[in-house]
């Protein structure tokens, strides 16, 4: 019973020395000797030159002197310093070790000096395929009738398009508070006075005298 659990620890602690010894991070020249194979730093330098270009078409006010400075600048070995602790959490110092015969042989090499190429084509021929595929699912749902024939819903209105005149519209009235106006009735003339009615003469001495 004692040699069995004697084994079985014997057998785990050689595999917990294994596990170990495959996940020792690489040393900081390790990781450095694989930026020089994989020619780290030239890329970054290119990429600097590249984006002091593109700063000074946005600001052409800035002398030329300073985007010159900012090109010899020791900016690459800034951005290598950062990047070695990345590679040592990464990879192994074995991996590393296999980097670098990889990149050191012809094929290693190779694939450094032709990658980029290969890569830029094969971007553009996808995006060749994707707008082919593009037009050939137009053409389909053009057919179906699920897209008229300017490839557009028919349910959207033509005034909805971009680069269409809209109609003007007419700029909305702005209200004005006038102020009340009170209309005064004329104030009633007075009515005349009517005359003292004139007694009627008396006809009877008229026929007295007859």
């Amino acid at each position: 019973m004692r040699s069995r659990i004697r084994i079985g620890a014997l057998l785990w602690l050689l595999a917990f020395c294994g596990s170990a010894a495959a996940v020792v991070a690489p040393s900081e020249q390790q990781v450095r000797d694989l930026f020089k194979v994989m020619r780290v730093e030239q890329t970054l330098g290119q990429m600097n030159t590249q984006m002091a270009a593109q700063m000074r078409q946005k600001l052409p006010c800035v002398p030329a002197e300073y985007w010159q400075g900012f090109i010899d600048g020791d900016g690459t070995n800034a951005v290598v310093q950062r990047m070695v602790p990345v590679f040592q959490r990464h990879f192994s110092g074995e991996e590393i070790d296999g980097l670098l015969k990889f990149y050191r042989s012809p094929l290693g090499q190779k694939v450094l000096t032709e990658m980029p190429a290969a890569m830029a084509e094969a971007t553009q021929a996808g995006q060749q395929w994707g707008q082919e595929r593009a037009r050939t699912m137009l053409q389909e749902l053009q057919k179906k009738g699920s897209l008229d024939a300017q490839g557009r819903c028919p349910a959207v209105p033509e005034a909805a398009d971009e680069g269409e005149a809209r109609p003007a519209t007419r700029p909305a009235k702005k209200h004005v508070r006038h102020k009340p106006v009170h209309h005064h009735k004329p104030a009633a003339k007075p009515e005349p006075k009517s005359a003292a009615p004139v007694p009627a003469k008396s006809a009877a001495p008229a026929a007295a005298q007859s």
